[in-house]
């Protein structure tokens, strides 16, 4: 048996490019917070590697922590050398680190990092 493959054109299709129903997209602010972002992750480096080189102030934070002692831990924090604040709060199972910034005096971005010391 012998089939003949006939080549079939493909018909030509015409269509109209429709316009989008929203606007076009801006990122310079998203360009600016990704920046800040960056800042952020830097400074949240510094908190997490001044602890990790000292046992002390391992010991420091967490013997406050335990005793409910704020101004200690935040004294603690502060000394890490971070230019940005580190709002920190702390229960028995960890320790949470938030860092904020703003891109363009707009509150952009937040750094939150939970770090467990307990089970």
């Amino acid at each position: 048996m012998f089939y003949y493959h006939y080549r079939m054109p493909w018909p030509p299709y015409c269509y109209r490019q429709q316009e989008s129903p929203f606007p076009p997209v801006d990122i310079s602010f998203f360009k600016q917070s990704l920046t800040a972002y960056q800042t952020l992750l830097e400074h949240g480096s510094i908190v997490i590697n001044s602890l990790v080189t000292s046992e002390e102030k391992m010991t420091q934070l967490m013997d406050a922590a335990q005793a409910s002692d704020d101004a200690t831990v935040d004294k603690i924090i502060r000394e890490t050398g971070v230019p940005t604040i580190v709002e920190t709060s702390y229960n028995p199972t960890g320790v949470t680190f938030t860092l904020r910034t703003e891109a363009g005096g707009t509150p952009c971005c937040t750094l939150t990092m939970y770090i467990r010391w307990g089970f």
